[in-house]
């Protein structure tokens, strides 16, 4: 079956709340502003880096983290590295942009903790027990090499919480980056509202572990979750993630047995949050959140599910919309299964084309509109 653990914001809405409709916001050459003056920080620096533009709305500033890129070469590079940043209370994000080269990176994720992990200016962090101390944390974005970044549709927002927390930079760095770009950053802004939009931006990741079997040409690994709230929410965005082996991955509402598509596309792409307000899709009490990736494995051994870029992984990053009207409510869904127990005999009656990446998707009009290509 699944387990739900929460991380980061949830409840609910009706049209009868007479909110704006929904239009797409795309940052659509995902470049800073020309400007935002070029600013140099120490990596791990918990200190607020805080751009304010001159004539800009007062209501909005700019967050800059960066991580050094000579944590991954040499005698002691790790593979992870996180650097913690300090988070003010009651303010919205609103962007996500990376910036500079990307190449040396395969994927960034943000989360919020109320402490670090670690209080050096950067530590290994592989295992997710490494990024925050305890148990709270909470995951706000994730971005793989070569995806633009993420601007939300202008009704929504990231609520960081009602306390002062910790914003962690985890980067998994390349191990082939060259001693000349070992003197760069990873680097990634954030976009910062101090006013509250109609709606808090909340994810829920619908995640697979297990193994891929030795020898297999479409082998399905399916997750699927009751969606628990008592009232309706909008679907923001969406992403898809695999590694290496995957070759095609699906996401779907299942409501009273109709197969409603959320995504499909190919997962070699970079992860990319397709903002999906125009179609207007909303999560109601009672549907099932579907998803299954599908993997060619030709080796001769099983691979398991993992954080490092040799293992595998199946996540669909689902974004919804909320009302800030309960704190206890504003947090995320954690749902998963294994790839070797198909718990849910609803994936009898998936759709024919789950496991194919073709056709008018939401991935072939971003693979054209940002030339995007295969990360693997």
């Amino acid at each position: 079956m699944w387990t739900g653990s929460v991380v980061l914001t949830l409840v609910c809405i009706g049209t009868a709340l007479g909110l704006p409709a929904f239009s797409n916001y795309h940052n659509k050459n995902n470049q800073p502003d020309k400007d935002v003056p070029v600013i140099n920080l120490p990596g791990g620096n918990k200190d607020v880096p805080v751009i304010n533009l001159p004539g800009e709305n007062k209501d909005v500033y700019f967050q800059h983290m960066r991580l050094p890129l000579s944590t991954f070469v040499g005698e002691n590079k790790v593979e992870y590295a996180c650097s913690a940043f300090r988070l003010k209370p009651n303010e919205y994000i609103v962007e996500y942009l990376p910036l500079g080269k990307r190449d040396d990176t395969y994927h960034i994720t943000i989360s919020v903790c109320d402490a670090p992990y670690d209080d050096s200016p950067v530590w290994e962090c592989m295992k997710p027990s490494r990024v925050c101390k305890g148990q709270k944390r909470e995951v706000m974005y994730a971005w793989t090499n070569g995806a633009p970044g993420w601007t939300l549709p202008e009704i929504a927002g990231v609520y960081t919480g009602d306390k002062p927390k910790y914003i962690i930079l985890q980067v998994h760095g390349r191990d082939d980056i060259s001693n000349e770009r070992a003197a760069d950053f990873a680097h990634l802004r954030l976009k910062i509202k101090t006013t509250r939009p109609p709606l808090d931006a909340a994810i829920g990741i619908y995640s697979v572990g297990g193994f891929v079997p030795a020898h297999v040409e479409n082998f399905t690994a399916d997750v699927a979750c009751e969606w628990n709230m008592t009232k309706p929410s909008p679907i923001l965005s969406y992403g898809l993630h695999t590694h290496s082996r995957g070759i095609a991955q699906s996401g779907y509402i299942v409501r009273n047995g109709e197969w409603i598509e959320i995504g499909r596309g190919d997962p070699l792409y970079p992860l990319v949050l397709f903002d999906v307000t125009d179609r207007n899709m909303w999560l109601q009490p009672g549907d099932i959140i579907a998803s299954r990736c599908t993997y060619r494995n030709t080796g001769d051994s099983q691979i398991p599910m993992g954080f490092t870029h040799l293992k595998e992984m199946c996540n669909l990053f689902l974004h919804y919309g909320v009302l800030h009207d309960s704190l206890d409510q504003t947090r995320s869904l954690s749902c998963s299964a294994s790839a070797q127990e198909s718990a849910w005999k609803v994936f009898d009656n998936i759709p024919a084309d789950a496991s194919d990446p073709s056709g008018d998707t939401d991935q072939a009009r971003y693979v054209k509109q940002y030339h995007l290509t295969h990360n693997y």
